[in-house]
């Protein structure tokens, strides 16, 4: 009889058990499918692991890049819905290990086979991040440089940038590319390099002691890596992109045939970008006046253009305008 009683006793423990483990259900428990969900960033969440989410649904043009904002709210929400639906997923919005799996998978759909053929660091920023350039097309062609995100919330450009670095291999030109000449200010999603200094404001020609210029031209570190680099390479063209003042600059430029077909090819207006007469110590206008080669700056509107958009017709229409082609 005891036996038997402590039998009964074991069973009961048993169906206890099992109804609990049915209420948990399996993708709460510890080491089930979701159990990372915890460690990726949800809605109402804000920080580094917000942005970074933001970067990659940018990259997967689910969203457009003004809303890389580090807080995650209804516009990076309806994003990851549309991914879970594409993925056949839950749509919640909320990030779970199948949505996180969905995004890469997404984002490596977004990105081509690599044009270049070379990469370099060619500095550090003030807080030791790497200022990468990377170079494709063909030695011995006309040089040109692409360069973008000088200031760190302008980093539309950038997209541009890895444009040209995916996709049909490219001709008729020697190609620098330039993704982010200040990473500080891309890291923080500020203008200035460290110091509140404008990098846009430091070069040496017709400089001006002025609140966010720095102490003296060419104070900065990162000035100085692109002041090299320049000197270095040479090129026929340098193609500097900007935001948020949607045109192609005609102020004091050094080749006004280029800044029309640029204008032409992405369908963007010709505007004297003058700073409202406050145009000292930028990177263009020392380029232009110490080099043979002709600087121009690019300068995309407020809103985004999409991803897709701005890796392949605005990198080709970039290429049109500089004298290069796609194989």
């Amino acid at each position: 009889m005891a036996r038997l009683s402590l039998r009964l006793v074991a069973i009961a423990v048993m169906s206890l058990l099992v109804a609990l483990t049915g209420l948990v259900g399996p993708t709460e428990r510890a080491g089930g499918p979701e159990s990372a969900a915890a460690s990726l960033p949800q809605p109402g969440k804000r920080g580094k692991a917000v942005r970074s989410l933001q970067q990659r649904l940018v990259q997967a043009d689910l969203l457009r890049a003004q809303y890389r904002t580090g807080y995650y709210g209804s516009r990076t929400r309806t994003a990851v819905k549309k991914l879970q639906k594409r993925h056949h997923l839950k749509a919640t919005g909320r990030m779970t290990k199948g949505t996180d799996r969905a995004l890469k998978k997404a984002v490596s759909r977004m990105t081509g086979p690599r044009t270049w053929y070379h990469s370099e660091v060619i500095g550090r920023s003030q807080s030791g991040r790497k200022i990468k350039a990377f170079r494709a097309g063909e030695p011995g062609k006309p040089v040109v440089v692409v360069a973008a995100t000088m200031h760190g919330e302008e980093d539309f450009g950038q997209y541009v940038a890895y444009g040209l670095m995916e996709g049909r291999k490219i001709t008729g030109i020697d190609l620098w590319i330039l993704p982010v000449l200040n990473p500080d200010g891309l890291a923080h999603d500020r203008r200035w390099v460290n110091g509140q200094v404008d990098l846009n404001r430091n070069f040496p020609y017709s400089w001006v002691k002025r609140a966010n210029s720095g102490p003296r031209a060419v104070s900065e570190r990162e000035t100085k890596v692109i002041m090299d680099f320049l000197a270095r390479t040479r090129p026929h063209y340098v193609v500097s992109w900007h935001q948020p003042l949607n045109g192609v600059d005609t102020d004091k430029v050094k080749d006004l045939a280029l800044s029309k077909r640029l204008a032409k090819n992405l369908k963007l207006p010709l505007k004297e970008l003058d700073c409202g007469g406050q145009c000292h110590g930028t990177m263009t206008a020392w380029y232009n006046h110490g080099f043979a080669g002709a600087a121009v700056t690019v300068e995309y509107g407020a809103k985004a253009r999409s991803t897709k958009r701005m890796k392949t017709t605005d990198a080709d229409a970039v290429l049109a305008s500089v004298g290069g082609r796609r194989r």
